[in-house]
């Protein structure tokens, strides 16, 4: 593939992201507090928060004092019955002004309505021993019906020690237009989304469309709608908690929020290819919208279960226990201009079904510390090293042609701990893309069985220290592989058997690869860094790089030419040496790893 090709394929990705402002490209706009201005990619289908305060502002004139109700607000007197007949009363705008309401259970929101507090002034302090403070839902509780308009804005709820503090001010179950903004919590979380329809497992896997549709309708059309959390700055006090977590919706916002043991996340379906994340399955977590937003300490930063249509882009991730930014089972996604420092397991990744994701501009941290989280959170995922900045983990989708196909645009991956490299963990992939990223210290083998077509092209290495095994640079035994244009830099001496970069070709056949235009700077002589082709069968050509050597496993793998060292001598291909032999040519399928999360 030539460089017009790559162009085609990021403007492919953009493009489906549906209604976020036609896939135009994001135009940072600075941001006034609580947002008078959003980016040109803010989707047309929801209101910009300067509009949606200005509305907010409108219903405050209409509003009832909750002290007309009785509520006393001094922090000792229970305000909840004060609260309930306000509520009873169907009073479309309650007011609670500056002051501390002290609630004892939840209150169920069964018609719509408005609660307006005066900022951090405005103290709830939830005292209940139920999860949730309010939780909407229709009131005849049927999985076809919705309750429409429920709005939280301007409180500060306190949680106070020993309850649990893993609930969200508001739980709303089968809800549209529901709104949690400028709320600030203490040991607690923001807005939780869910369903009351779930699906049904079913061991019959001939008929498990039905059942796990359980009675879903086939276009979509019956889920929650229109969740905004705009603007809200959440302490979970310990991990972890949600800023915002959805079930089974659409048209999906956060943005602006800050979340200290806290983070955003999507469930569409089970992602598994047995439960529901199979392609030709409906995504029922549709149109989302992720911005601007800070989390740190949660198990992932940003990530969710069939989705379709996601855009994540401006937000800082930071210290997660699994993963920082992931799509699992998701369609058309973008993540652009992203921060994501120090993850236990991978940086960036996909699980499962990953069709069109595009991760584009991000900068990526790792330096190794992030292992140690497991037994600051008192959680662990998977092995939790603390090095791998991407990863795939395909997980059940081996035998599913073009259900994997994801691209790496113009990132930044940065390894900084004082030891070691960072790594790239490959899976299965019908299609891998890289072009243009910079690797500090992180070495990039994708070398893993039965992959599709990869492309490396214009990404520049950086090494100061060993490259870790399997001591690649870059690495792949794609069906068709491609790399070009790319920079490999080596200030530091390497193990026996470095190699720049290594093509391996399928036992089964049908290899193809081009390896071109590479330099490869490193310390010469001894210590030079060599293109090799490992394998029996396929062909690859070899070309006008520059690099110290070329060693081919068997002369029939390809056609080696034009290469030269970095002082203009011509490169005869040569055999293995003792160094570079490998203990096998078939390159063993790599191990997957539960995700972040798979269940509701």
């Amino acid at each position: 593939m030539r460089d017009h090709d790559i162009s085609k394929l990021s403007r492919r990705a953009v493009l489906p992201l549906l209604g976020l402002a036609g896939g135009a490209l994001c135009v940072r706009a600075t941001l006034a507090q609580h947002g008078t201005t959003e980016d040109a990619e803010w989707p047309k289908w929801a209101p910009t928060r300067a509009a949606f305060y200005a509305q907010i502002a409108q219903w405050r004139t209409t509003g009832k004092d909750i002290r007309q109700f009785g509520a006393k607000l001094d922090g000792q007197a229970d305000d909840t019955v004060a609260l309930q007949q306000a509520i009873d009363a169907g009073v479309p705008v309650l007011l609670i002004p500056a002051g501390t309401l002290r609630l004892t259970r939840a209150i169920a929101l069964t018609r719509p309505i408005v609660i307006l507090g005066a900022g951090d002034a405005t103290v709830l302090r939830w005292e209940g021993r139920q999860r949730d403070p309010f939780i909407a839902v229709p009131a005849d509780k049927n999985p076809a019906s919705f309750l429409t308009g429920v709005h939280i804005d301007s409180l500060r709820l306190v949680r106070p020690a020993p309850l649990p503090s893993n609930g969200t001010i508001l739980r709303g179950l089968n809800v549209r237009k529901v709104s949690v903004t400028r709320c600030s919590t203490d040991r607690f979380g923001a807005l939780f989304v869910g369903h009351l329809r779930k699906p049904v497992r079913d061991a019959r896997k001939d008929i498990h469309d039905l059942a796990l549709d359980a009675g879903f309708s086939p276009i979509g059309d019956d889920l929650n709608e229109d969740i905004f959390a705009y603007d809200n700055r959440i302490d979970g006090g310990a991990y972890m908690s949600q800023i915002l977590r959805v079930n089974y919706g659409r048209r999906i916002i956060a943005v602006g929020n800050t979340g200290r043991f806290a983070n955003i996340s999507w469930f569409g379906g089970s992602a598994k290819i047995n439960l529901g994340g199979a392609p030709q399955y409906l995504r029922r977590a549709r149109d989302i919208y992720v911005t601007h937003n800070k989390v740190h300490g949660a198990n992932g930063g940003i990530y969710g279960n069939n989705g379709d249509g996601i855009l994540v882009a401006h937000n800082e991730v930071s210290e997660m226990l699994d993963v920082g930014i992931d799509f699992e089972g998701c369609f058309n996604a973008l993540a652009h201009d992203n921060i994501v420092r120090n993850a236990a397991n991978y940086g960036l990744a996909t699980f499962y079904a990953a069709k069109n994701i595009v991760f584009r501009n991000n900068q990526v941290y790792q330096d190794g510390s992030a292992a140690q989280l497991p037994a600051r959170y008192g959680k662990r995922y998977g092995k939790s090293g603390g090095r791998a900045l991407f990863a795939l983990r395909s997980a059940g989708f081996r035998q599913s042609p073009g259900a994997i196909d994801v691209s790496f645009i113009g990132n930044r991956f940065i390894f900084g701990g004082k030891t070691g490299t960072g790594v790239c963990l490959p899976s299965y992939f019908s299609r891998l893309v890289l072009d243009g990223n910079t690797f500090e210290n992180v070495a990039c083998d994708l070398t893993c069985g039965s992959t599709g077509t990869l492309i490396v092209t214009r990404n520049k290495l950086s090494f100061d220290r060993a490259i870790v095994a399997p001591y690649r640079a870059l690495g792949d035994s794609a069906v068709q592989a491609t790399f070009t244009d790319n920079e490999i830099r080596v200030s530091a001496a390497q193990d026996p058997g470095a190699i720049a970069i290594a093509d391996t070709a399928p036992i089964a056949g049908g290899h193809r690869a081009e390896i071109s235009r590479n330099v490869v700077i490193d310390a010469g002589k001894g210590a030079a860094m060599p293109i090799v082709l490992f394998g029996t069968q396929g062909h690859a050509a070899v070309s006008g790089n520059t690099v110290g050597a070329v060693y081919v496993q068997t002369k029939a793998l390809g056609t080696v030419s034009a290469n030269r060292t970095r002082g203009g001598a011509p490169i005869a291909a040569v055999g293995l040496p003792a160094a570079f032999v490998p203990a096998t040519t078939e390159p063993e399928p790599a191990p997957e790893q539960a995700a972040a999360d798979d269940t509701p």
